[in-house]
């Protein structure tokens, strides 16, 4: 049986799903660890903090699944993804605006969050890629 609908083959047009999302875990890691150092001061920083704490541990998740090639792993990042986005995006604008100095210290992490949507739909067609794979129904 032939794989349906429209999938995203490729991460980044030239690297297959399961390396980038392991290439894309390294870099969630990273990323997690550079959010949860920015910021001094603020009201939603705890929520902040809290997010990209469970997003690093969802990253975690995902690098394991690319390993492992285990469907529910992904499934783990692609909810920590979306906390991730939704609770810290308000505090990165908040904490921009604040003052002048903030706003350069928050451009690396808006590229971070910008990088993370794209990341999201990777993973996601990846998990789609390994229901498909592990599905006893399909022969090839």
């Amino acid at each position: 049986m032939k794989c349906r609908g429209t999938w995203l083959k490729s991460c980044c047009c030239c690297v297959n799903l399961r390396a980038g999302c392991f290439f894309m875990a390294l870099f969630e890691i990273f990323a997690s660890i550079l959010g949860f150092f920015v910021g001094e001061d603020g009201r939603l920083l705890v929520i902040s903090r809290a997010a990209y704490m469970v997003h690093f541990f969802g990253s975690i998740f995902l690098m394991m699944s690319s390993i492992l090639q285990i469907e529910f792993l992904v499934i783990i990042y692609l909810v920590t993804d979306i906390i991730h986005l939704i609770f810290c995006s308000p505090f990165i604008i908040n904490y921009a605006l604040s003052c002048s100095f903030c706003t350069l210290e928050s451009i690396p992490v808006f590229f971070t969050l910008a990088f993370s949507l794209y990341f999201w739909i990777v993973a996601f067609f990846y998990w789609r890629r390994l229901l498909w794979e592990h599905n006893p129904e399909n022969d090839d």
